[in-house]
């Protein structure tokens, strides 16, 4: 009767481990970007990888940075020798500024993190930037400060990278920021 018991025991403990393991598989699944779904099912890599995030929002970089990061490792598990670029060029830049690190220490962070530890390469756009009058200077020396970030997403188009869009401005969006400015930047 003991045995049956145990063993009883030891097979709900089993399925209900089993069935929880399903159900966090399932929740990771949910959380891989489309794009690179579609990249892990490739057999090669490829030349390399972009991500493109460019919003009108101050807070978005902050918001998306650890599924960004998430991204990367995902990525970086099954090829770990592709190179990986980021490349803000929306409102969102602004929260990689020197002088927003403390505010943004966690977004500091994962992006020093990730250019640290995978060399990752992390870009902001200098005509988005020029509506503040920023440049390099202002950014800390894990960004790279490119003239244009339409620019270098397309310079790593070019070299055959595969593009993620996390989040992509439609063209009156970016017109209204450079003809507008005072609307989205504080």
């Amino acid at each position: 009767m003991r045995k049956k018991l145990i063993f009883g025991l030891v097979t709900v403990w089993l399925l209900a481990f089993l069935f929880s393991s399903l159900a966090m598989a399932q929740t990771r699944s949910d959380k891989i970007h489309p794009d690179v779904a579609k990249l892990l099912a490739m057999k090669a890599a490829p030349e390399g990888v972009v991500f493109d995030i460019e919003t009108l929002s101050p807070n978005a970089l902050t918001e998306v940075a650890p599924y960004v990061r998430d991204q990367i490792q995902l990525i970086k598990q099954k090829f770990p020798d592709v190179d990986i670029a980021v490349v803000s060029h929306g409102v969102e830049e602004f929260a990689l500024e020197k002088k927003a690190e403390k505010q943004n220490a966690e977004l500091h962070s994962i992006f020093n993190q990730l250019v640290d530890d995978s060399g990752v390469s992390v870009h902001v756009c200098g005509a988005v930037g020029g509506l503040k009058q920023l440049t390099q200077d202002d950014f800390p020396d894990f960004v790279s400060y490119s003239a244009s970030g339409m620019a270098q997403l397309n310079d790593y188009k070019a070299l055959g990278y595969f593009v993620i869009a996390i989040h992509q401005l439609t063209d009156s969006q970016r017109k209204d920021l450079f003809e507008h400015k005072d609307k989205y930047i504080k």
